[in-house]
């Protein structure tokens, strides 16, 4: 479960007090505007921030020390100030992933996470960029031991699969809940439950041994 550090708790609560009263004070009194259904949404795009060349010459058979170009575009039309988290994980084609029925999370452990605070209406972008430092082969099947995000590198047996294929990130969006003062992958909302998740997926068919 993530949680949510006592310094960010802190400016969310004090971010939220003054947009309540500016926000409440002129937009309630001029619009008044009827309840709309609140929703978070993310996307992730390619080279020159489009929905497509992803992978260099258009080929997700990524080899050790490419360098992979994307962006995670984060959403808020929830109504209010939203303290949210995208949390990165990488699995392989049988790794359970998230339960949109139950808007339960992967349970897969995360890389890393990125956190912001977005108004209302706001759009976050991340650069996301990544390359495959070292891969090992046993048998038939290809593990990741190393992978660069952002110049940050990660070191351990991550994930496995059968000849390389069919790995996948994974991006998962939560967000700080006040009734229950943690971070939650999931919302109720018009009495369905709700989270917002993206992934994409790769191959890596060659190893080294840096």
């Amino acid at each position: 479960m993530l949680k949510i550090s006592t310094r960010d708790l802190r400016y969310v609560a004090i971010v939220a007090i003054f947009t309540t009263i500016l926000t409440s004070s002129i937009v309630y009194v001029i619009l008044n505007p009827q309840p709309t259904e609140g929703f978070f949404a993310m996307d992730i795009l390619g080279q020159n921030g489009l929905a497509e060349h992803y992978f260099p010459a258009d080929d997700p058979n990524v080899t050790i020390g490419a360098s992979i170009n994307w962006s995670i575009g984060v959403y808020n039309h929830m109504g209010s100030l939203e303290y949210v988290v995208v949390s990165v994980k990488l699995l392989n084609s049988s790794s359970p992933g998230p339960d949109g029925t139950t808007g339960t999370p992967s349970p897969i452990p995360q890389l890393l996470d990125f956190r912001k605070v977005l108004a209302d209406n706001e759009t976050w972008n991340i650069p996301f960029t990544w390359i495959i430092e070292n891969a090992t082969q046993k048998g038939n099947s290809i593990s990741i031991t190393g992978i660069s995000i952002n110049q940050t590198e990660f070191k351990g047996n991550f994930v496995t699969a059968v000849s390389g294929y069919n790995y996948r990130f994974l991006f998962e969006l939560w967000f700080y809940d006040q009734d229950t003062q943690n971070l939650t992958f999931s919302w109720n909302s018009m009495g369905i439950q709700r989270s917002v998740w993206n992934q994409l997926w790769f191959n890596v068919t060659s190893t080294s041994t840096k």
